[in-house]
């Protein structure tokens, strides 16, 4: 057994990797070394101090390697599996009431909306139909320059829509003006009947030095210098195109 010990430890196996090795303890492994240190010592084939020296340097890289790897052993941990954690689809609506209106480029808006069910069902009652029954209708407004109170916009387009939609596209519009929209229902006369009322929005600017253009036209008007408003001269009509997703 010395024999192996010795080929083992001429390859730099630690007595813990030689009892691995020859499938023993390390402590017979030490001591079978230690005893052929001893034999030799006695032969006087080696010297006594140097081999006290080397046994003792022995002993304490192997002490220290044990310990290490005990410690190892003590503070290793069993590794935590974490569980997936479900995860929640985001809800198809947020019961609110909500028109919301944002510009996409300087001649086009996207607009979306939502409706609480309490709403819905008042608006049933006020129509006596059923909400899918129920013409939808978007109006789309122009308000620049104007403290909109809901009938004096410069120009308005109603858009219908199908059942379903929650969304819509206005293409063609003109840059630097500022819109409102407003989600209603068609009566059977004609009439657009408001239930919610977005946001005011601007189209982006595309040439700089555009802002406060209308300034002067409004307070004009306001003051009496002109009969009609100036800026509706600067106004050309708009085509519109909408999309549902």
């Amino acid at each position: 057994m010395i024999q192996d010990i010795l080929a083992l430890r001429e390859k730099g196996f630690s007595f813990r990797k030689i009892a691995k090795e020859l499938e023993t303890t390390v402590g017979k492994v030490q001591y079978c070394f230690k005893k052929y240190q001893e034999e030799l010592q006695q032969e006087g084939l080696e010297d006594t101090n140097q081999m006290d020296d080397a046994a003792l340097i022995t002993e304490i890289d192997e002490k220290a390697i044990e310990e290490e790897e005990g410690k190892k052993v003590e503070t290793e941990k069993p590794v935590e599996v974490i569980k997936d954690v479900p995860v929640h689809p985001l809800p198809a609506a947020y019961e609110r009431d909500e028109v919301m209106l944002m510009p996409r480029t300087p001649n086009s808006l996207y607009v979306y909306w939502e409706t609480r069910e309490s709403t819905r069902r008042m608006i049933e009652h006020q129509f006596r139909a059923p909400w899918h029954e129920l013409k939808k209708a978007i109006r789309l407004y122009d308000v620049t320059a104007l403290l909109f109170n809901g009938h004096n916009a410069h120009r308005f387009i109603d858009s219908d829509l199908p059942e379903m939609t929650n969304n819509w596209y206005f293409h063609g519009l003109t840059e630097n003006r500022t819109f409102i929209v407003d989600l209603g229902i068609k009566t059977k006369a004609g009439t657009f009947f408001s239930i919610l009322r977005s946001n005011p929005i601007d189209t982006p600017r595309v040439k700089e030095g555009m802002e406060g253009q209308y300034v002067d036209a409004v307070h004009k008007w306001q003051t009496g210098q002109s009969q009609e408003p100036e800026w509706l001269e600067h106004f050309s009509t708009y085509s519109y195109y909408e999309s549902t997703k």
